[in-house]
C-alpha cells in the first residue's frame, strides 16, 4: 500500500510524514525506516526508526534516477526482511521530477509494495495532484 503526502512548498507535508512515522511505533508490527536526503530532521525521528539519508548512498551528481531509488528501496527491503513501513520524505526533490512525471514509478513502487508486504508513505511537492495519484491520497 502506498499513502500519498502532498501539497505546495512549505504546506507542512515533513511535518506531517513525520509524525506518520512516529505514530507507526505504536502499530507497526516491523522495522520501520523513514528515507530522504537531508540530514535536517534526522533529531526528529527517534532512534527505533532508521534514519536513512539517501544522498550518502546515491548518485552525486545531484539528479537520483528513479532506477536508483527503486533499486535502492529494494535493497533496504532485501537486507532486513522484518521492515513492515517505509517513509520517503521528499520523493519530487530527490528525483528532480515533477509529480506528473512519475507514474511509472508509483506502478513500479506499487508492484514492490504488493511483493514485499511494505507499506510506503510518501510525501511528494506539487500544487494539483495528477489523476493517477489520487489512488494514493
Amino acid at each position: 500500500m502506498i499513502n500519498l503526502i502532498y501539497g505546495a512548498k512549505g504546506s507542512g507535508k515533513t511535518k506531517e510524514i513525520l509524525r506518520r512515522a512516529n505514530e507507526a511505533l505504536d502499530v507497526s508490527k516491523g522495522n520501520i525506516v523513514y528515507i530522504t536526503d537531508t540530514t535536517e530532521y534526522s533529531s526528529s525521528i527517534p532512534a527505533a526508526i532508521r534514519y536513512v539519508n539517501a544522498s550518502e548512498y546515491l548518485p552525486e551528481n545531484g539528479k537520483v534516477s528513479e532506477e536508483a531509488l527503486l533499486g535502492f528501496v529494494k535493497g533496504v527491503i532485501a537486507s532486513n526482511s522484518d521492515v513492515t513501513e517505509i517513509f520517503i520524505d521528499g520523493l519530487a526533490r530527490m528525483l528532480k521530477e515533477d509529480a506528473e512525471n512519475l507514474e511509472e514509478f508509483f506502478v513500479r513502487l506499487d508492484s514492490v509494495s504488493d511483493r514485499a508486504g511494505v507499506n510506503f508513505c510518501i510525501s511528494l511537492t506539487c500544487d494539483k495532484l495528477p489523476k493517477f495519484l489520487k489512488k494514493y491520497v
